[in-house]
């Protein structure tokens, strides 16, 4: 645990989540509290593991193999023979051969019935600060609350704003498909020589996202870095033609252009179809979409919903982000950005 708290990609992604949702659900951290450490025995591990481990949240998911082949498969290793944690209505507690999991198996997953928590997840925003005044770099995230994958539409629309900010690291190897021509390469890290990196991100669950721009600079600068990225997210909720409220000089703050937005959804697809290419890949992507949502979408769908986005579904999108409120956080020197955030997120239109 000491490990992965030194490490600010692994770590602060935890802490920006149970700053945003701070009532529990996405906001339970993965990661055990150091003080709770005692509190792992092997009771209640066992306990853990009957709880959540339980035949109704079984997916299983194979590439490459007849349905009726992973079938047999399953049958043999005694899959049919388990029982629902909690009984199933009587129509739906055996089929013809008197097993409950072979009926499920037999559907390919459409009937299943997969366990998931009751209670919806609460975005609160929020925001949390971290002094370290001795780090090389002083990490700063803004955070929004997003569209999750019951809301179809608006998952494409933030899966292409985040190509469309992209972003990375101030040094890039270059070359084809590096995303070196996003509004983070060409807005921010072109043009900010003390930015170290500046990247999107959007993390998306079954009722629920967060959306957001991640960046690091050299300390005492992380009060600027913030306005830099507050800026951007309001640039892009821009409405086109129309400047928002604070300009810098080199860089329009005009909404997405068509022809960003077309680069966006080309990059997107790119990705998708690459990423696809992998047997792996398939396999994690259908177990996923079967215990998120019980269906699988061909990647025919997925293309489809994408050519679907406008530039006006860009800025609709970008312009509710900003409709909730942000979650700050920020590691390092934090002097600058504790004392500046309210007055920098007010300028930007940006809830506190």
């Amino acid at each position: 645990l000491q490990d992965v708290e030194s490490k600010a990609d692994m770590f602060l992604p935890e802490k920006l989540h149970e700053a945003a949702f701070r009532s529990g659900t996405l906001g339970n951290p993965l990661l055990c509290p150091i003080g709770q450490l005692h509190r792992a025995t092997v009771d209640s591990l066992a306990e853990y593991h009957e709880r959540w481990y339980r035949p109704e949240r079984i997916v299983v998911a194979a590439i490459g193999v007849d349905h009726q082949q992973l079938i047999n498969l399953c049958i043999d290793n005694g899959f049919a023979d388990l029982a629902p944690s909690h009984p199933a209505p009587a129509a739906d507690q055996s089929d013809s051969n008197g097993s409950w999991f072979r009926k499920i198996l037999a559907t390919g997953g459409a009937n299943s019935r997969i366990a998931v928590p009751s209670c919806k997840s609460v975005y609160t925003g929020g925001t949390w600060f971290d002094s370290k005044p001795d780090v090389d770099f002083t990490q700063v995230y803004l955070g929004f609350k997003s569209a999750g994958i019951d809301n179809e539409h608006g998952l494409y629309v933030y899966a292409v704003l985040q190509m469309l900010l992209g972003g990375g690291g101030s040094f890039s190897a270059g070359g084809p498909g590096k995303g070196m021509y996003s509004r983070l390469y060409t807005r921010v890290l072109n043009q900010h020589a003390w930015i170290e990196s500046c990247v999107a991100f959007h993390h998306c669950y079954t009722d629920a996202g967060l959306f957001g721009i991640s960046a690091s600079c050299r300390p005492r600068n992380e009060h600027a870095l913030f306005d830099v990225i507050a800026t951007e997210i309001e640039a892009v909720a821009a409405t086109s033609g129309k400047r928002s409220s604070f300009r810098r000089p080199y860089a329009s703050q005009e909404g997405a252009s068509l022809f960003e937005v077309k680069r966006a959804k080309n990059q997107l697809k790119s990705n998708l179809l690459m990423n696809l290419e992998s047997r792996m890949v398939q396999l994690e992507d259908l177990g996923r979409q079967i215990q998120v949502s019980g269906r699988k979408v061909p990647a025919e769908a997925m293309i489809q919903h994408i050519e679907a986005i406008t530039p006006e579904d860009i800025r609709k999108g970008a312009a509710e982000l900003l409709a909730s409120p942000a979650t700050v956080l920020a590691q390092g020197c934090v002097d600058g950005i504790s004392q500046f955030c309210p007055q920098v997120a007010a300028n930007h239109g940006i809830k506190l």
